[in-house]
């Protein structure tokens, strides 16, 4: 009868921590598929932005016949260049274009260090205006605008994986020093309830950074790009991996909360303890309304 009863009160005590486990474990799911995004076809859906020819711009005719003057570049303009952390997806690849690869796909992902040695990375050119140089006598010279290089620099000069890797293994860790907190008898408890505590507290402000960081960035490319390239191409922000970002440091800060919570709720019953055990050992306290050593004075 009683073993039921002390099992769940042990449970009970462990639920904090038992939570947190099960966050942690959500959250390193989240941050690997946040990280991954863009790195195959697969998961070519968890992009941060999206670049595209304006269809309706003034200019979307002129890129057309750009594109269709030379065969193998018939129909890039209807291309979709997806943004990843980790890599860059090409979408809508024209049937006739097997320059980027032998199995003619209509979607192809690059490793986001490798785009600019790739064949549609010099095919997705396009030249704006021609002028002549006042000094020169040759050929007019042309001002170019690569929306593939626009994708590339997003993924590789302004949002890093870097820190979206430290916060994944640190949170990876969390979980396992966790799993070491909730089994029962194993030595050095007080020193794994402090690196929790630390840790936890690390990643809910390094992700907070990363997170923010990554928010900005998508921002000034869905703002910036169109303004900057005189409206012939578009950005849009990718809602999916926003959710997986927020809903990771969501996770993470209900991670902190919780052990600082257990922390402080244990240190108030040890205070409590010694506060009982203070009393007792004291003939003056009157603190039990048992006590009645000072009743008669």
């Amino acid at each position: 009868m009683f073993l039921p009863f002390t099992l769940f009160y042990k449970l009970g005590k462990r639920i904090p921590r038992v939570l947190v486990l099960i966050t942690s474990f959500i959250s390193v799911f989240l941050l690997v598929f946040l990280l991954v995004g863009c790195y195959n076809v697969d998961q070519s859906s968890t992009y941060l932005v999206k670049y595209q020819f304006n269809d309706k711009s003034p200019l979307y005719p002129v890129i057309s016949n750009q594109f269709s003057s030379q065969e193998y570049t018939d129909g890039l303009e209807n291309v979709q260049i997806f943004s990843g952390y980790m890599g860059i997806c090409i979408n809508n690849i024209p049937s006739n274009y097997d320059r980027n690869s032998s199995s003619k796909s209509s979607k192809v992902c690059f490793n986001r260090k490798k785009v600019d040695d790739m064949d549609i990375f010099d095919d997705l050119t396009i030249k704006i205006f021609s002028f002549k140089n006042s000094n020169s006598t040759e050929e007019s010279e042309s001002s170019n605008l690569n929306i593939l290089e626009l994708a590339h620099q997003n993924s590789d000069e302004l949002v890093h994986p870097y820190l979206l890797m430290v916060v994944t293994i640190f949170t990876i860790l969390l979980f396992g020093i966790t799993v070491y907190a909730i089994i029962p008898k194993l030595p050095f408890k007080n020193y794994v309830q402090f690196i929790i505590m630390g840790l936890s507290a690390l990643i809910t402000l390094l992700w907070a950074i990363g997170a923010i960081w990554t928010h900005v960035a998508i921002n000034c490319n869905v703002s910036l790009i169109p303004r900057a390239s005189m409206n012939i191409m578009t950005a849009e922000k990718g809602s999916k991996s926003q959710a997986l970002s927020w809903t990771a440091f969501t996770f993470m800060l209900i991670d902190c909360l919780i052990m600082w919570m257990v922390y402080f709720r244990d240190r108030k019953k040890l205070d409590e303890k010694l506060d009982d055990v203070k009393s007792t050992k004291n003939p003056f306290s009157n603190k039990y309304a048992s006590d009645t050593t000072l009743s008669s004075v």
